[in-house]
């Protein structure tokens, strides 16, 4: 009985949104991301921002931010959740930092971070006092036109990431995108809305040079703004986009550029506008939270392939290169030597309101994984959030090592590393369920 009348009184509380934003573009003088050649600034595209939405339930608050980062660090998250709870009393594991992954953001210099924690920490709290009775709304819509899986089987049985334009060797991608599209949508208790959150699979590598931008993100929200107002928030959250992202073998170039930022953010854009026509009022919206901290294997390297890494970054990069793999795999090896022999730690965290739930992945998520969480998920709506709360790098499923290419090469995780965290992803939402 007692459960009973908790649940009920959950049920019938008012629930009360916040959305906050703070400016997190960095001076000029701080080198750009993204690429394994060193690139920095010559201009501001768009700001880049940090947008937070505070939910709270009269019993429980959560907080979620997204970044227009290349990913966030977790000596930055860790400041930031302590803030927040020294401020707010929000508990740390209710407190989800995670960035877009763009690729014309700022290196994470430890210059950077030290802003960027108080800049975060602002966002929040803004939100915070922002706070408001507000209802809140979800929906799913299908967008299959935008996102392309980038690994692909050639004529002769190798597999091979991004393998060139109108590649006359390519046989077919291994794999297939997600075209889901989440939507959150709240407005405040006289109808006008308050904030979109958009999650989708999708790389955030569209617009290339050296501008700062937030890529395709940007041009979504100038086409809602349009739609539903300019005092909306907008934020937007990258998706299990490991192996995802907008080239399209089959046609010419150019790619990526602004242009083509453009399309990308307006064609999903009116994929969102679809699912304006469809939400559904999220019932029963009580605020819950939890986090788990995984030990993940690494891979192993000899000595000689210390060695043989630190001659190949001993050497300048090529100009204009965004990678070559002797780089890719010299990078690795001195990270998982870095390591010292010690496994990787990473901390799984899920976030649910009422029959919604967001689960938070600290790398570069391949969709096939993304999608076992989704499917065997016990929540209506679940949404994956990758680069959140830490960054450590690309997360394949077991199968693409044997593959090789790219992301394989690239990833400290040792095989099964994924599958882990697909299993320790679902228990939480079982316990939160």
């Amino acid at each position: 009985m007692l459960l009973l009348a908790l649940s009920s009184a959950v049920a019938a509380a008012e629930l009360k949104i916040g959305v906050g934003s703070s400016v997190i573009t960095p001076f000029l003088d701080q080198p750009l991301a993204g690429y394994y050649y060193p690139r920095s600034a010559d201009g501001v595209h768009d700001q880049l921002q940090a947008k937070a939405l505070i939910f709270d339930d009269g019993r429980r608050q959560a907080a979620l931010v997204a970044c227009d980062n290349i990913g966030v660090r977790k000596d930055v998250v860790a400041e930031v959740r302590a803030r927040i709870h020294k401020q707010l009393g929000i508990p740390p594991d209710h407190v989800l930092v995670s960035a877009t992954h763009c690729h014309t953001g700022p290196q994470l210099t430890a210059e950077y971070a030290r802003s960027l924690s108080r800049w975060i920490g602002d966002a929040v709290i803004t939100a915070h006092g922002r706070k408001q009775p507000g209802r809140l709304f979800v929906a799913t819509e299908q967008e299959a036109s935008l996102s392309h899986y980038r690994r692909y089987l050639m004529k002769d049985g190798t597999v091979r990431t991004n393998p060139g334009l109108l590649n006359p060797d390519v046989v077919r991608p291994v794999g297939e995108v997600d075209p889901r599209v989440g939507v959150l949508f709240a407005e405040d208790a006289s109808g006008q809305p308050l904030m979109t959150w958009v999650n989708f699979a999708m790389h955030l590598d569209t617009v290339g040079g050296t501008l700062i931008s937030a890529d395709y993100p940007y041009f979504l929200a100038r086409l809602l703004s349009r739609t539903k107002g300019p005092d909306m928030t907008i934020i937007f959250t990258i998706g299990a986009a490991g192996n995802i992202n907008q080239w399209d073998v089959r046609r010419p170039g150019p790619q990526r550029d602004l242009g083509t930022a453009r399309r990308l953010g307006e064609v999903l854009g009116a994929a969102v506008t679809k699912a304006y026509t469809h939400l559904e009022p999220v019932s029963a919206p009580a605020v819950r939270a939890a986090s788990a901290t995984l030990t993940l294997p690494v891979g192993k390297v000899t000595p000689q392939e210390v060695e043989e890494a630190k001659k190949v970054l001993a050497t300048p990069p090529p100009p204009n290169v965004d990678f070559t793999l002797d780089r890719v795999k010299a990078s690795k090896v001195m990270a998982i030597h870095r390591l010292e022999g010690q496994p990787l730690t990473a901390e799984l965290q899920a976030v649910a309101i009422g029959p919604v739930a967001i689960v938070a992945i600290p790398g570069e998520l391949f969709v096939e994984l993304g999608r076992d969480i989704q499917r065997q998920s016990p929540f209506p709506y679940t949404f994956i959030v990758t680069l959140a709360n830490d960054g450590i790098g690309y997360i394949p499923m077991r199968v693409a090592y044997e593959q090789g290419s790219y992301e394989p090469t690239s990833t400290r995780l040792a095989p099964g590393a994924g599958e882990m965290m697909v299993e320790k992803a679902l228990a939480l939402l079982a316990r939160l369920k």
